[in-house]
């Protein structure tokens, strides 16, 4: 979900070792995965403020290997080789990923979801605020706590949706845990994601 934490966890990642895109907005999303998002969510006339799991006729992707390749901004055949051969860890970070991951796995079916939640009025409130944030984009109805309440719901359910069908492929964490530098909670996210991150979540968390 939209302002759950998700931009810090995307950045710790990449510190990690988890490469999450040359191109990226002020967000961290990698653009050309937002795009695809964005385009397919339109297509089947839902968006971020109004999202549904769009059918496969809506779907907009590219070949896995061109995806890849967009990724790191490979050129040539012998770059695509050797990173083909490396096989680096690498993701991407979009809430909007919530509603458009069956078309994802479709294309890496042995992908890793990483579920991050959050409480519901902090997300109501940041959602609020950040609507008044000049070059944001805006919504009238983002200054409504009940919609950005019944937002907020739509997307963790969905997100939960997931979890039986991936079984370990799938990670939830709250970002509280995260704050609150859960040690728990955040070795079993390192062992989930194969990266040590408990040191790195000190440094930023204390930052941000």
């Amino acid at each position: 979900m939209h302002r759950s934490g998700t931009s810090l966890v995307a950045k710790v990642l990449e510190k990690a070792g988890i490469f999450m895109g040359v191109l990226k907005d002020h967000n961290y999303e990698a653009m050309h995965f937002l795009s695809l998002n964005q385009q397919t969510l339109w297509a089947a006339e839902a968006s971020w403020l109004q999202p549904a799991v769009p059918k496969k006729i809506y779907w907009k992707t590219l070949p896995p290997g061109m995806l890849f390749a967009e990724h790191f901004k490979l050129s040539g055949k012998f770059q695509k080789l050797i990173y083909k051969v490396k096989s680096p860890a690498w993701g991407w970070k979009d809430p909007r990923n919530t509603y458009t991951l069956p078309m994802w796995l479709d294309l890496f079916p042995k992908a890793k979801v990483l579920h991050i939640t959050r409480n519901c009025e902090e997300v109501a409130n940041s959602l609020t605020q950040r609507n008044k944030v000049k070059g944001e984009v805006h919504d009238e109805r983002l200054d409504d706590m009940h919609f950005n309440r019944a937002l907020w719901k739509k997307y963790v359910d969905q997100g939960r949706y997931y979890a039986d069908s991936l079984g370990p492929r799938y990670f939830e964490i709250d970002y509280r845990e995260i704050t609150s530098q859960n040690r728990e909670s955040i070795a079993n996210l390192e062992k989930f994601c194969g990266v040590k991150l408990q040191k790195l979540f000190q440094e930023y968390v204390k930052t941000r």
